[in-house]
Formats: C-alpha cells, sequence, structure tokens
C-alpha cells in the first residue's frame, strides 16, 4: 500500500493549484489521480473568461484574490497565464436589468473593485463598435475583467507541484474508499491502495460521484454548455471585452483568432455527462447571433471548432470549500458553477490554507458544503 499526507482526487486546475499550495506551505508527501489525461476534463473545455463583476460578496473577493495571483502568476511558476485585460462588458435591455446591474455595481466597487462602471449606449458602442445597438438601454463594464488560458494556469501549477515534489498519477481512477469510525483510512484505485491523513475532492463535475462513493452526499451536478464556433479567422478585433446581453446571457468573444459564442441551453440529451454538441442549439445560438451581430450575416457555424464541457453545479452557484458533512479527512473544492478556473488561484490558497490551518486571506466559512444541511445558501444579485 502507498502511503501520503494528501491524496487529491482530480488532476484539472483546482486539484492542480490545492496540490502547489499545499506543497508551498510545506506539506511533502501530495499525490494527485486523475482519470484522465492533463486537460482532458473540464480545464480542457474551459472558455477562459475571467470577472470579478458577480453578484455576491464572497465571488467578488474570490475573483479579486484570483487577480492578484494571476498578475503575479508567470513570476510564481514560470507559465504565462495569458490574462489579457480586455475587459466585460453586460448589457440591459430592459429597466429591471439595469437595476440588476446597479445593484452589482454597487455591491462590487463596497468590496474593492473600483474600476467597475455603469456605461451609457454612447460608451457601449465605443466598446464595441460590431454590436446592434437597437433595443439596449445601458450597461455595465469592468476594464480589470478580461481573458484567462486554462490549459496555461494548469501547466504553471502542476509543473510548479512537480518541482515541489508533488506526484501525479494520470489514467487511474478511485473506486472505493476504506472508512472507520467516520473518517477514511485509504482510497483504492484500478492500480492499488493508497492510505492518507487527508483526502481532497477536487474531481469537478464528477465529485458528486466521488463522494457518492464515501457514501456521501454533496450538492454538484455536471450541467453541460455548449460553445459555437464561426467559420473564418480574425472576424473581429481581437481587443474586444466579452460581450454578454443579460436577457438570455448570449455572450461572445474572439479566442484564438476565433470568433465563440455561448448561450446557456436545457441540454436534450438526457445523459448529464454527455458532451456532444448539439445541432438545434447551434442552430438557435447563431440564429440570435446574426442579429446581435450585424458581420455575421453571410458566415456560418464552424461545427468542427465548437465543443461542449461539463460545468460542476451547486445548488447555489457558489463553490463549496470544507469538510464533506459526516466524514473528519474528506475535503472538498468543487460546485464553482462555471467559475471554477478563474477563481483555481484564490480556491488553491484558500483550501491549502484551511487544510494546513492557516490563516486564509479572508473568512470563507459562508462556503462550507454544510450549509446546505444548514438551509443557508449563498444569495447573489442574478444578472448573469
Amino acid at each position: 500500500m502507498k502511503t501520503a499526507d494528501a491524496v487529491i482526487i482530480g488532476g484539472g486546475v483546482i486539484g492542480a493549484s490545492i496540490a502547489w499550495h499545499l506543497a508551498g506551505l510545506g506539506m511533502k508527501e501530495i499525490l494527485v489521480i486523475d482519470k484522465g489525461n492533463p486537460g482532458s476534463g473540464s480545464t480542457g473545455k474551459a472558455t477562459g473568461g475571467f470577472r470579478a463583476q458577480f453578484g455576491s460578496e464572497i465571488n467578488i473577493r474570490l475573483s479579486l484574490l484570483s487577480r492578484q495571483k494571476l498578475l503575479r502568476f508567470k513570476e510564481e511558476t514560470g507559465i504565462d497565464p495569458g490574462f489579457l485585460q480586455n475587459g466585460y462588458l453586460f448589457l440591459a435591455v430592459s429597466e429591471n436589468e439595469f437595476a440588476l446591474l446597479k445593484e452589482a455595481n454597487l455591491l462590487q466597487r463596497s468590496c474593492g473593485l473600483t474600476e467597475t462602471e455603469l456605461v451609457t449606449i454612447d460608451d457601449i458602442k465605443r466598446l464595441n463598435p460590431h454590436i446592434n445597438p437597437n433595443g439596449i438601454r445601458c450597461g455595465a463594464f469592468c476594464k480589470s475583467d478580461g481573458f484567462i488560458s486554462p490549459l496555461q494556469i494548469l501547466k504553471g501549477y502542476t509543473e510548479g507541484a512537480k518541482k515541489l515534489g508533488v506526484t501525479f498519477i494520470y489514467g487511474e481512477e478511485v473506486d472505493s474508499f476504506d472508512i472507520e469510525n467516520g473518517k477514511i483510512n485509504s482510497a483504492a484505485t484500478t492500480n492499488g491502495r493508497t492510505s492518507a491523513g487527508v483526502f481532497i475532492n477536487a474531481a469537478g463535475a464528477w465529485a458528486g460521484e466521488i463522494a457518492k462513493l464515501a457514501g456521501a452526499e454533496v450538492q454538484v451536478n455536471p450541467l453541460k454548455r455548449q460553445v459555437a464556433a464561426v467559420t473564418g479567422n480574425d472576424i473581429l478585433s481581437a481587443e474586444l471585452p466579452m460581450t454578454v446581453w443579460i436577457d438570455n446571457s448570449f455572450h461572445f468573444r474572439m479566442r484564438n483568432g476565433k470568433l465563440i459564442m455561448l448561450m446557456p441551453a436545457e441540454p436534450q440529451n438526457p445523459d448529464p455527462f454527455n458532451t456532444d454538441v448539439e445541432d438545434a442549439w447551434l442552430e438557435k445560438v447563431f440564429s440570435v447571433a446574426v442579429e446581435r451581430i450585424p458581420k455575421l450575416n453571410g458566415l456560418s457555424i464552424d461545427k468542427t471548432a465548437s465543443w461542449a464541457g461539463l460545468y460542476e453545479m451547486s445548488h447555489d452557484e457558489h463553490v463549496m470549500i470544507g469538510l464533506v458533512p459526516g466524514i473528519e479527512n474528506f475535503y472538498i473544492s468543487g460546485g464553482s458553477s462555471g467559475h471554477g478556473v478563474m477563481h483555481s488561484p484564490a480556491i488553491g490558497e484558500l483550501a491549502a490554507g484551511m487544510i494546513t490551518g492557516e490563516n486564509t486571506k479572508f473568512d470563507i466559512s459562508i462556503l462550507s458544503p454544510s450549509r446546505f444541511i444548514e438551509n443557508k445558501p449563498i444569495n447573489s444579485i442574478k444578472f448573469f
């Protein structure tokens, strides 16, 4: 039987971040186990948006901490995270939507995000001259939001953790736990068993399945999100902000020369882990896109360049960081609900601090998994 101080289940960006931060705090024997290959899970499917314009104080604080860490990421890991501060532009087409933006803007500024601002239709035309302004009343913009490279962040944390002595094992799946008196003694994989003092569930969309192996229930469910790419390269300027309509959450950006578009929709396939791109969704999103981005008239969807991945949804759409109720040495960092990559620097630091007993940058007790048992979900201003 192998032994370790900590076993992290999931080698995506959050698992790798936790490993790097734990090793940086002096933990010696850390093992990361992932059933796939590096970047084969949700990290590799993420589009790489980064924003601090959220509707809850805790998510704003997670973004601000992550932004600090991203700005020094290359210095600390040697890898460029691809952080481009092109901004996020939110568009309101009704008075109610603008009221939500105003309420969120006040909260954001009270948390220290002072560069966020409400913008007029003239500002919007200047910030993104390619959109159809019809029906837009006003919006919100934050110039320090923007884009990141998920796989570069994963590479930085993985390579950095390995240099600090962390072991990564790919292609192995945890299939059972040995539990005694409310404590995990060891985990069994397809290639053996490992004992450890601490086990950390960072399995993303699969976190609920891992928890079930330990006889626990955590509020994490997979949700497919699809990304449509438009045929042709360099259709719009690479400097454009992420642009989001609040009414149906349609949003787009340029990524590696390609125009990509997203719009939430209920998946047609009943398999919650299915990641096929659906033709009906592609048609729907493009019909919206042509109306809102006139330059797309005459172009088409490039299905071969489109893809889908899985969000890890919690019931209140906020991450959980803390002990799984009922098991004294089983932590979870999951349920980020689409914000995992952008918050991974902060989540790794905060989770590692909690596990090792170090002081965290701010109080994260609100993120405890037990909040759902205690009926204390996190409230948020819902604008996106």
